[in-house]
């Protein structure tokens, strides 16, 4: 699959936040790239939300307040200075006490570590059947980690972590004086906004005042009940709004593997979740109308870069459908487009404005 080109016409609001500027990216004398700060981010939520949601059974919510927790403390923090893994244990401490569903701290350095040891036992048999096929240079993409410096038995020692070992002990305190360090880090914040709830009352409100309609004429010759009779109007919007909500709680989730909570309110995040949705789902305003007339509170530019952050995350892994992901994507790429020359037309007509309404905010 071809990799997603940017939408030069589209002009991305200036920011506070500028990847450029991250502490991982100015550290010394070892600086990430943007890109690889970004992969960086990326692997570890995807085990936050592994250990999370599989290991730990955290509701999403908890799940995801540690994920912003996370992309909270390194925006102050370098990668080079604590460990992502053990960064990644306190968070998951941390909003589980926030959001009311807390674990014992043995059981979660055990989960966390048990799934850990996993992925590197997979990932030594993805390097060794590497070497055996004759590429003596496997790029492990970052993913291995130090254990030495978390105090660990090595994968190839088949070693057990046992809980009363001098090891899990330095361990236990690590996990600790992080999890202090990111209540100081994020300033004792620990009330987040998270956008699936928008997300739920926009599609909700969006469908009971029967504002959107379903745009492929060959997806509405499908909506049949079980009986094989044509679905009535008020069935047809009821699949419409589960069909449109589901969609965009997916594009939500992916949402927190990204630095967006950094950059955007929840809010907006959640608003172009919903236009995401729609226009992947086949679903668009009636008469005529545009997703920003509907989008309250949310600018071309804002609506843009979000969408493009999200789909440089999720169009590679192409994790919905082959063919059909990719046309949608495409299409989506293009409507951002057109919004955007509109938008410029209207500003050289006088009756719009180039600028954001509101400007992205950096989290403190």
């Amino acid at each position: 699959m071809s990799k997603l080109k940017p939408i030069p016409l589209v002009p991305i609001p200036t920011s506070c936040f500028d990847e450029n500027h991250l502490p991982s990216v100015l550290h010394q004398p070892d600086p990430m790239t943007p890109e690889a700060e970004r992969q960086a981010r990326r692997r570890t939520c995807r085990f936050i939300e592994e250990a999370g949601q599989r290991s730990l059974r955290l509701p999403r919510v908890a799940v995801a307040t540690a994920t912003v927790f996370f992309h909270r403390f390194y925006a102050k923090h370098a990668f080079q200075e604590h460990d992502r893994f053990e960064v990644a244990m306190a968070c998951l401490l941390l909003a589980g006490k926030t959001e009311e569903s807390p674990k014992k701290l043995d059981f979660v350095i055990r989960e966390c570590w048990t799934l850990r040891r996993k992925a590197q036992l997979q990932q030594q048999q993805q390097q060794q059947n590497k070497l055996t096929s004759g590429d003596d240079s496997p790029n492990m993409g970052g993913m291995s980690p130090n254990n030495a410096a978390m105090g660990i038995p090595s994968p190839s020692s088949g070693g057990d972590f046992q809980m009363k070992t001098d090891e899990f002990v330095k361990l236990k305190e690590r996990v600790l004086l992080l999890e202090r360090v990111i209540l100081h880090t994020i300033g004792f914040e620990l009330s987040i906004d998270h956008p699936f709830k928008f997300l739920i009352d926009c599609a909700q409100g969006l469908t009971k005042k029967r504002l959107l309609e379903y745009t492929n004429p060959t997806k509405k010759e499908k909506l049949v009940g079980k009986d094989g009779q044509p679905l009535g109007k008020s069935q047809q919007n009821a699949q419409l709004v589960q069909e449109l909500a589901q969609n965009a709680m997916n594009f939500a989730n992916d949402s927190l593997h990204t630095s967006l909570c950094l950059q955007f309110s929840a809010q907006q995040i959640a608003m172009a979740c919903v236009y995401l949705s729609g226009k992947y789902s086949g679903i668009g305003p009636i008469g005529g109308k545009t997703w920003l007339d509907l989008l309250d509170g949310i600018s071309v530019e804002e609506l843009t870069s979000i969408s493009v952050q999200i789909l440089e995350l999720v169009q590679p892994n192409n994790r919905r459908g082959a063919v059909d992901s990719e046309v949608a994507f495409k299409a989506i790429r293009k409507d951002l487009d057109e919004m955007a020359k509109d938008n410029r037309v209207d500003a050289a007509d006088g009756s719009g404005s180039t600028q954001p309404d509101a400007k992205r905010q950096k989290v403190n």
